[in-house]
């Protein structure tokens, strides 16, 4: 063995373990393929910002004062996080494959990575696309309510003074809501205040901070939108 030079041990080894050289045509796919991972990860991963930073600037955080750190708990949006996080590290594992991939450490591969997708992602969020999917997904699918709007849940406690729902019907002083787990509820809105874009019409979402009165009667402290914070466009005071 010691006569052997280095090209007669490598033969001698690809002989011996039976190694079938790779094509150069296979060889050339994964390489694409590899670039293509890369690629999507950041993307999608762009994409999950805009959702992370949508759900951070409309969470409803004036009520802190009422729930306090419970609101944190509950309102972050965990399942976008993780997201980010899982494609980050796919995103990093499939780039040490590619050809680049040998020639920067860990935590410069991971801060570029976060860097850029932090910039694409506020980019995605300024046009408005985690607002687009929030309402295009959060009434026609379940799969999504159930995993992402933790929102929904915190305006799902009545005898916490917080309840949400869509209208079904309108009179002078009071309104009539479906909430989410898909109970009846009637509103006493006399002398509640209105804060953002509601317009109080049948078919609409909202988010009603009161008390409850009943198992059906709640009172209405203040009427907001579903979407967005609702504070800062107008003030209204229903008085009857």
């Amino acid at each position: 063995m010691g006569n052997k030079n280095i090209s007669q041990i490598a033969m001698d080894r690809i002989k011996e373990d039976r190694i079938v050289p790779i094509s150069r045509n296979i060889f050339s796919i994964k390489r694409v393929l590899f670039w293509v991972v890369v690629a999507t990860s950041f993307i999608v991963g762009a994409f999950i910002f805009s959702f992370v930073l949508y759900a951070l600037f409309n969470n409803d955080w004036y009520l802190y004062d009422r729930l306090g750190l419970s609101l944190v708990f509950r309102t972050l949006p965990y399942f976008w996080i993780l997201s980010l996080a899982i494609f980050t590290i796919l995103g990093e594992f499939y780039y040490r494959k590619t050809l680049l991939g040998h020639r920067r450490g860990l935590v410069v591969i991971v801060s570029i990575y976060l860097v850029s997708t932090t910039l694409f992602g506020s980019i995605f969020y300024a046009i408005g696309f985690g607002d687009l999917v929030e309402r295009s997904l959060s009434d026609v699918s379940p799969m999504y309510r159930s995993i992402v709007l933790n929102h929904r849940e915190v305006w799902s406690h009545p005898e916490e003074g917080l309840l949400s729902g869509r209208i079904i019907f309108i009179n002078e002083n009071e309104i009539q809501i479906v909430d989410s787990n898909g109970y009846f509820w009637i509103i006493n809105r006399e002398g509640t205040l209105i804060r953002g874009n509601v317009e109080i019409e049948i078919g609409d979402r909202i988010k009603i901070i009161g008390s409850k009165v009943n198992d059906n009667l709640f009172r209405a402290e203040e009427i907001r939108p579903w979407f967005g914070r609702g504070i800062n466009n107008r003030n209204v005071v229903i008085m009857h």
